[in-house]
C-alpha cells in the first residue's frame, strides 16, 4: 500500500470510519447505533477547541486510518503542548507505512501549531511500532495511568 494522502478529517469521515472499527472488532459490519454514536463522537471530536483529526485516505477514497490530536495550554507552559491519542489503521495496511504517515503529519500539524513537546498515547488499537517512535525521537517515560469514571 503506497498510494494515499493524509488529510483532515471532517465530519462526512465518519462513515469511512466505520469499517476500519468493524474490522477492529472482526465483524463484517456495524450495527445502525454503532455507527450513529461514531457519528456523534466525530462530531464532538471536530467541535472541541484544539482537536485535530487526521485521516490517511487511498484513491479511492477509503479511510485507511486516523490519527487523533490535540494540543492544549498547561499554567506553566510558555508553549502549548501536543498530544497524539489515536493513531489506528485498519488491521489490512499495518504491515504498510500508513501508521509512519499519519505520525509524521500529526507531529507536523502539532509543529504549525506552535508546540515544544508532544506526547503520544499507545492505546491497545494504536498501530504504530515502537521503533518508528525512537526513529522520530520520542523517549518512553514512565507509564500512564487510567480510572474509569462511569
Amino acid at each position: 500500500m503506497r498510494e494515499f494522502s493524509v488529510r483532515v478529517g471532517a465530519p462526512s469521515d465518519a462513515s469511512g470510519l466505520a469499517p476500519i472499527l468493524a474490522e477492529l472488532l472482526r465483524q463484517p459490519q456495524l450495527e445502525e447505533g454503532v455507527i450513529a454514536a461514531l457519528n456523534t463522537n466525530m462530531l464532538r471530536l471536530l467541535q472541541t477547541p484544539g482537536a485535530t483529526l487526521l485521516v490517511a485516505e487511498a484513491p479511492n477514497g477509503a479511510i485507511l486510518g486516523f490519527a487523533s490530536l490535540w494540543v492544549r495550554w498547561g499554567v506553566f507552559d510558555q508553549t502549548p503542548n501536543g498530544l497524539i491519542d489515536r493513531i489506528v489503521v485498519r488491521p489490512s495496511v499495518r504491515e504498510s507505512s500508513v501508521s509512519s504517515a499519519l505520525l509524521e503529519q500529526a507531529l507536523g500539524a502539532c509543529q504549525g501549531m506552535g508546540c515544544a513537546s508532544v506526547d503520544l498515547v499507545l492505546t491497545p488499537e494504536s498501530t504504530v511500532d515502537k521503533g518508528a517512535l525512537e526513529g522520530f525521537g520520542f523517549a518512553e517515560l514512565g507509564k500512564r495511568y487510567h480510572l474509569e469514571i462511569m
